[in-house]
């Protein structure tokens, strides 16, 4: 019978895991020599282990000639197991490196936020000593894919199973051109008013942010005529650029509308509102026990102060 089948598949694993970097680069050079050379050991170390292996699974892995080496059919199955083992193990170290390392810091943040607030300030980034790597993407980030290390999210918050810390609080105010509101028509009369658009933001009143019409109505205690004109955009910053051109009364909320208030673009036309929704930065809780996580999250904390 067979040596391999009398050993249970534990036993089998237990001989050959070991072995996966030596399996790997023999494959990966085609060579005993060459891969002796690789992993920093002898030859004779290197065919020692292969033939060793081979006596204990009962079958052999190569054929060997004076001038080369040919893959078997068993081999082939276990080379192709022991590459891509190697594989996942140099991308785990290689986050590990990341996470011990100082450097730039790849985070997420919306569309929204990146235009209104995080470019505008990245010099000041710089100046603290933080190099970032915008991602700009409006869904969550998969932290598991090692690709991101942070990211900003708005909502309700906290994240399970992820490091979350709060960065801020909001609030929710409608803007508009002055332009568009010259006059002395306060908010109440200017929302009643047919001659008024609302602009709004499509996916904030679908997302559980409370970013919407309804929701500052509610809180405000002011009532919307459901026959009012408006405007749907999928964006928040889109929302504001409309305002900005003087289409409407869109709603703002906090990090996204303080520069172009302060610039004369818009301005406040009703009062506050508190949110539930926050700021977040949230990450894995490796990346949170770095000295990286905790230069970006003073960072912005301050800025945002």
């Amino acid at each position: 019978m067979n040596k391999a089948h009398e050993m249970s598949r534990a036993d089998l694993m237990a001989r050959v895991i070991p072995l996966a970097p030596v399996l790997a680069a023999i494959a990966r050079e085609n060579s005993f020599s060459k891969a002796a050379e690789k992993l920093g050991v002898h030859q004779s170390a290197v065919s020692h282990r292969i033939t060793q292996l081979e006596e204990a699974l009962g079958f052999a892995l190569f054929a060997r000639t004076t001038r080369q080496i040919t893959t078997t059919e068993y081999g082939k199955v276990l080379c192709a197991a022991a590459l891509e083992t190697v594989d996942v193990w140099d991308a785990a170290f290689d986050r590990l490196e990341k996470f011990r390392t100082e450097g730039t810091v790849r985070l997420s943040v919306a569309s929204a936020l990146a235009m209104k607030w995080v470019l505008p300030n990245l010099a000041a980034a710089q100046q603290a000593g933080l190099e970032i790597a915008l991602d700009v993407n409006d869904r969550p980030v998969d932290f598991t894919r090692g690709t991101v290390d942070a990211a900003i999210r708005f909502g309700v918050g906290p994240y399970p199973g992820l490091h979350s810390s709060l960065l801020k609080k909001a609030e929710i105010t409608p803007v508009a051109s002055p332009g568009y509101v010259a006059g002395d028509r306060t908010f109440e009369e200017m929302i009643g008013s047919s001659d008024i658009t609302l602009l709004k933001d499509a996916v904030g009143a679908r997302d559980g942010t409370d970013f919407s019409w309804d929701y500052y109505a509610g809180q405000a205690g002011v009532t919307l005529d459901p026959q009012i004109n408006a405007l749907a955009f999928d964006r928040a910053d889109l929302v504001l650029q409309a305002a900005i051109n003087g289409m409407g009364i869109g709603l703002g909320r906090t990090l996204l509308i303080e520069g172009d208030i302060a610039q004369g673009f818009l301005k406040p036309v009703g009062p506050a509102i508190a949110m539930k929704s926050a700021y977040w930065l949230v990450c894995s809780p490796e990346f949170a026990g770095t000295e990286r996580y905790e230069l970006l999250l003073r960072w912005l904390s301050d800025q945002m102060k």
